[in-house]
Protein backbone atom coordinates (compact mmCIF):
# COMPACT_ATOMS: atom_id res chain seq x y z
CA UNK A 1 0.00 0.00 0.00
CA UNK A 2 1.48 3.34 -0.86
CA UNK A 3 0.34 6.96 -0.58
CA UNK A 4 1.66 9.74 -2.48
CA UNK A 5 3.19 13.06 -0.70
CA UNK A 6 3.97 15.95 -2.53
CA UNK A 7 6.25 17.78 -0.56
CA UNK A 8 7.28 21.99 -0.84
CA UNK A 9 9.48 21.25 -3.79
CA UNK A 10 7.00 19.52 -5.72
CA UNK A 11 8.66 16.24 -6.35
CA UNK A 12 6.39 13.39 -5.20
CA UNK A 13 7.55 11.31 -2.54
CA UNK A 14 5.97 7.87 -2.32
CA UNK A 15 5.09 6.61 1.68
CA UNK A 16 3.99 3.52 2.51
CA UNK A 17 4.16 0.60 4.72
CA UNK A 18 5.68 -3.34 4.83
CA UNK A 19 5.44 -5.83 7.75
CA UNK A 20 8.04 -7.88 5.76
CA UNK A 21 11.04 -8.61 7.23
CA UNK A 22 10.41 -6.46 10.07
CA UNK A 23 9.94 -7.69 13.77
CA UNK A 24 8.46 -4.27 15.44
CA UNK A 25 7.57 -0.92 14.13
CA UNK A 26 8.31 1.32 12.37
CA UNK A 27 7.14 -0.68 9.30
CA UNK A 28 7.06 3.00 7.30
CA UNK A 29 9.03 2.80 4.09
CA UNK A 30 9.64 5.61 1.33
CA UNK A 31 10.52 5.90 -2.29
CA UNK A 32 12.51 2.95 -3.86
CA UNK A 33 11.88 1.17 -0.91
CA UNK A 34 8.75 1.05 -1.05
CA UNK A 35 8.35 1.08 -4.93
CA UNK A 36 10.48 -2.07 -4.26
CA UNK A 37 8.51 -4.07 -1.79
CA UNK A 38 5.45 -3.38 -3.98
CA UNK A 39 6.85 -4.56 -7.08
CA UNK A 40 8.25 -7.64 -4.80
CA UNK A 41 4.65 -8.23 -3.54
CA UNK A 42 3.03 -8.66 -6.94
CA UNK A 43 5.69 -10.76 -8.26
CA UNK A 44 5.86 -13.10 -5.27
CA UNK A 45 1.37 -13.56 -5.61
CA UNK A 46 0.64 -16.03 -7.62
CA UNK A 47 -1.90 -14.52 -10.29
CA UNK A 48 -5.42 -14.72 -9.32
CA UNK A 49 -4.66 -15.33 -5.31
CA UNK A 50 -5.84 -11.55 -4.32
CA UNK A 51 -9.07 -11.49 -3.32
CA UNK A 52 -11.05 -8.67 -5.67
CA UNK A 53 -8.00 -8.65 -7.68
CA UNK A 54 -7.73 -11.12 -10.22
CA UNK A 55 -5.43 -9.22 -12.47
CA UNK A 56 -2.62 -8.56 -9.68
CA UNK A 57 0.43 -11.01 -9.24
CA UNK A 58 2.88 -13.39 -11.63
CA UNK A 59 1.88 -16.17 -13.76
CA UNK A 60 6.05 -17.59 -12.98
CA UNK A 61 4.39 -19.63 -10.01
CA UNK A 62 2.32 -21.54 -12.63
CA UNK A 63 5.21 -22.08 -14.62
CA UNK A 64 7.50 -23.67 -12.34
CA UNK A 65 6.06 -27.08 -13.81
CA UNK A 66 6.08 -26.67 -17.15
CA UNK A 67 9.03 -28.03 -19.03
CA UNK A 68 12.34 -26.03 -19.86
CA UNK A 69 11.75 -24.00 -22.93
CA UNK A 70 12.26 -21.02 -24.86
CA UNK A 71 8.26 -20.11 -24.70
CA UNK A 72 8.80 -20.32 -20.74
CA UNK A 73 11.58 -17.58 -21.00
CA UNK A 74 9.30 -15.48 -23.40
CA UNK A 75 5.97 -15.97 -21.10
CA UNK A 76 8.44 -15.13 -17.58
CA UNK A 77 9.79 -11.84 -19.96
CA UNK A 78 6.38 -10.76 -20.77
CA UNK A 79 4.92 -11.04 -17.27
CA UNK A 80 8.04 -9.21 -16.19
CA UNK A 81 7.18 -6.16 -18.78
CA UNK A 82 3.99 -6.32 -17.59
CA UNK A 83 4.48 -6.02 -13.83
CA UNK A 84 6.99 -3.47 -14.15
CA UNK A 85 4.78 -1.58 -16.83
CA UNK A 86 2.01 -1.24 -14.62
CA UNK A 87 3.95 0.77 -12.08
CA UNK A 88 4.66 4.28 -13.22
CA UNK A 89 7.25 4.52 -10.40
CA UNK A 90 9.68 2.74 -12.02
CA UNK A 91 11.06 1.86 -15.92
CA UNK A 92 12.65 -1.74 -16.71
CA UNK A 93 15.77 -1.90 -18.18
CA UNK A 94 16.66 -5.30 -18.88
CA UNK A 95 15.41 -8.75 -17.57
CA UNK A 96 17.82 -11.81 -16.78
CA UNK A 97 16.29 -15.32 -16.96
CA UNK A 98 18.04 -18.31 -15.55
CA UNK A 99 15.83 -21.98 -15.96
CA UNK A 100 16.90 -24.76 -13.91
CA UNK A 101 15.40 -28.00 -12.72
CA UNK A 102 13.65 -27.38 -9.97
CA UNK A 103 13.67 -23.69 -9.75
CA UNK A 104 13.19 -20.42 -11.88
CA UNK A 105 15.94 -16.98 -11.35
CA UNK A 106 14.85 -14.01 -12.63
CA UNK A 107 17.12 -10.63 -12.28
CA UNK A 108 15.41 -7.32 -12.98
CA UNK A 109 17.12 -4.11 -13.69
CA UNK A 110 14.84 -1.06 -13.18
CA UNK A 111 15.14 2.86 -12.80
CA UNK A 112 13.20 4.53 -10.05
CA UNK A 113 11.58 7.31 -12.08
CA UNK A 114 11.64 10.16 -8.99
CA UNK A 115 15.46 9.57 -8.50
CA UNK A 116 17.10 8.12 -11.59
CA UNK A 117 18.52 5.92 -9.29
CA UNK A 118 18.98 2.06 -10.91
CA UNK A 119 17.77 -0.84 -8.91
CA UNK A 120 18.40 -4.81 -9.53
CA UNK A 121 15.18 -6.78 -8.48
CA UNK A 122 16.81 -10.47 -7.21
CA UNK A 123 13.85 -13.12 -7.66
CA UNK A 124 14.00 -16.80 -6.61
CA UNK A 125 11.25 -19.18 -7.37
CA UNK A 126 11.58 -22.76 -6.48
CA UNK A 127 9.15 -25.66 -6.77
CA UNK A 128 8.60 -27.44 -3.21
CA UNK A 129 8.72 -31.05 -3.55
CA UNK A 130 7.69 -32.82 -0.06
CA UNK A 131 7.98 -36.04 0.89
CA UNK A 132 7.90 -37.18 -3.45
CA UNK A 133 4.44 -34.79 -4.14
CA UNK A 134 4.83 -31.76 -6.27
CA UNK A 135 3.63 -28.93 -3.48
Amino acid sequence: MHIMNWINNGMATFKGFSTVNTVRPPYTLIDGDLVKRDLLNEFYTRIGERVMRPNFGSIIWDLLMDPNTPDIVARVREDVEKIIGRDPRANLLDTRIFLQDQSLRVEIDIIFVQTGDPETLYLEYQRKITEGIDA
